[in-house]
C-alpha cells in the first residue's frame, strides 16, 4: 500500500514540474522510511517519526539528511491530506525538523585550486568542474546543461528551471569557452537529449548528480585536498567579492532566492575588506597626516 501511494506522489510531483532528481530523492527517502515500518501511511502517527529521526541520529547522519528525509515525508503526507484525501492530519510536525547552525561556506584557496585542477586532465570533466568554478553552477545544473542552453555569441548560457524554479542567464569566461568547445569536439553522437555531458562508460546514458559528484571527489583525493562541488561554487563567490563585485550581482549569477543567502558570503571576503580599508586609509592620511 505504502509503495502503491509513494508511486502516485512521484507521478503527483511531475505532473507539478518538479526536477526530476527532487522526484528521485524524495522516492528513496520515503521508501527508506516505510520499508522497515511495514505500516499503512494512514497508520503512521508522529510516534513513529519521532523513532526514524532516533534512529537516523543514532546511526550519525548529518542533520542537514536527517531534515531533507523529514521534508520528504511531510511533503508526502500534505499530499495524502490535500490531494489524495486518504489522511486527516499530517503526523510530521514544525517541532520535528532538527535544528542547525549555518556554517560559513569554506572556498578553496587559490593553491588548492591549481593543485586540484592539476588532476583534472579528462577535458569533460575539465570542462564541468570549470563550470562550477568560473559560474558558479550547482552541480545538478551542470548535470542537466543542455547545447540549447548555450549561446555562443553572448558567450553566455541559460540556466533552465533551476533551484527554486528560477531561470537565470550565466556568463562564459574565455577559460571556460575554450574548455566547453574542446569538450564538445569529443562528445559522442550517442548523447541523449542534447545533453553536454555524458557518461563515460555509457555514452548513451545521461551523467548524474552524483556521478559528478564522485568524479570531483576522486580528483580531490588524488591532490590530496578536501574539495567538493559546492566548494567549487563557493569559491566562484568568494572570487567575485574579493575583485569587488557587488553582493546583488552575486545573488543573481548564483540564482539565490534572497539577497540573504548571498549575503552570506560577504563574511568570508577578508581580503576586499582589507582592500578598502587600506585604500580608504591612504586618503584619510593624505588629507590628516599627524
Amino acid at each position: 500500500m505504502a509503495l502503491n501511494a509513494i508511486t502516485q506522489f512521484c507521478a503527483h510531483l511531475r505532473l507539478r514540474n518538479y526536477s526530476p532528481h527532487t522526484v528521485e530523492n524524495y522516492g528513496r527517502d520515503l521508501r527508506l522510511f516505510f520499508t522497515p515500518l511495514a505500516k499503512e501511511p494512514r497508520r503512521v502517527s508522529w510516534r513513529d517519526i519521532e523513532a526514524f529521526i532516533q534512529q537516523q541520529r543514532q546511526a550519525q547522519l548529518a542533520v542537514a539528511t536527517i531534515n531533507r528525509r523529514l521534508n520528504a515525508l511531510k511533503h508526502f503526507f500534505e499530499y495524502l491530506v490535500m490531494e489524495d484525501r486518504s489522511l486527516a492530519s499530517n503526523p510530521v510536525k514544525p517541532g520535528h525538523f532538527l535544528r542547525r547552525g549555518r556554517p560559513l561556506p569554506k572556498p578553496l584557496a587559490q593553491d588548492q585550486v591549481r593543485t586540484l585542477f592539476a588532476q583534472i586532465t579528462h577535458p569533460m570533466d575539465h570542462t564541468l568542474a570549470l563550470l562550477m568554478l568560473r559560474c558558479g553552477l550547482r552541480v545538478s545544473e551542470v548535470a542537466r546543461l543542455r547545447l540549447q542552453d548555450l549561446d555562443w555569441t553572448q558567450q553566455s548560457l541559460r540556466v533552465d528551471q533551476g533551484k527554486g524554479r528560477k531561470d537565470r542567464i550565466v556568463y562564459l569566461s574565455a577559460d571556460v569557452l575554450a574548455a566547453l568547445r574542446t569538450c564538445l569536439t569529443t562528445r559522442p553522437t550517442v548523447v541523449p537529449a542534447d545533453l553536454v555531458f555524458w557518461n563515460q562508460k555509457r555514452p548513451h546514458r545521461p551523467l548524474s548528480t552524483k556521478g559528478i559528484q564522485k568524479k570531483i571527489e576522486r580528483y580531490a583525493k588524488a591532490a590530496g585536498i578536501k574539495a567538493s562541488c559546492h566548494s567549487l561554487r563557493h569559491t566562484f563567490a568568494s572570487n567575485l567579492l574579493d575583485a569587488g563585485a557587488e553582493v546583488i550581482s552575486i545573488k543573481e549569477l548564483l540564482g539565490h532566492a534572497s539577497i540573504q543567502s548571498s549575503e552570506r558570503y560577504a563574511k568570508l571576503s577578508n581580503q576586499r575588506v582589507k582592500q578598502v580599508y587600506q585604500q580608504t586609509m591612504r586618503k584619510v592620511i593624505a588629507k590628516t597626516r599627524v
